[in-house]
């Protein structure tokens, strides 16, 4: 089963391609846009675009996820792309696939979706919500 590794460098929480930067719902902005007031910083969001008729925006994190502190302050708060990690789903193709910067997958290979319960259920809850079939 997927745990992250003791020492692991959350290369998941870090940005430099805007390619690799999580997207996002509009309810999972409000929600982040109020973590972040809360602690007092803002947040970007770009609208990328819509699938099925629902709007997507790319979270605009340059280097490292303003709500990771060592390790993820806002976990039962963070969107469908962070929950799903490592999980990535191409809506372009339909592809899913494990990412290959992940540390874990790295250590140990391709494993099937069964490995990754938790972020499976993130993934089947984004397929719900774009409407994918």
């Amino acid at each position: 089963m997927f745990t992250c590794p003791i020492g692991c460098p959350a290369e998941c929480c870090k940005f430099e391609d805007p390619a690799d930067m999580p997207v996002v719902l509009e309810d999972e902005i409000k929600t982040l846009t109020q973590e972040a007031e809360r602690r007092g910083f803002k947040l970007e969001f770009t609208p990328i675009g819509e699938h099925n008729g629902v709007k997507l925006y790319r979270w605009v994190i340059k280097g490292w996820c303003p709500f990771y502190k060592g390790r993820c302050t806002i976990h039962e708060k963070k969107p469908l792309a962070c929950r799903m990690y490592p999980l990535v789903l191409n809506l372009k193709t339909g592809e899913i696939y494990l990412s290959d910067k992940c540390l874990w997958v790295k250590l140990n290979g391709p494993k099937p979706l069964d490995e990754f319960p938790a972020e499976k259920e993130a993934l089947k809850k984004l397929i719900i919500k774009l409407k994918i079939k």
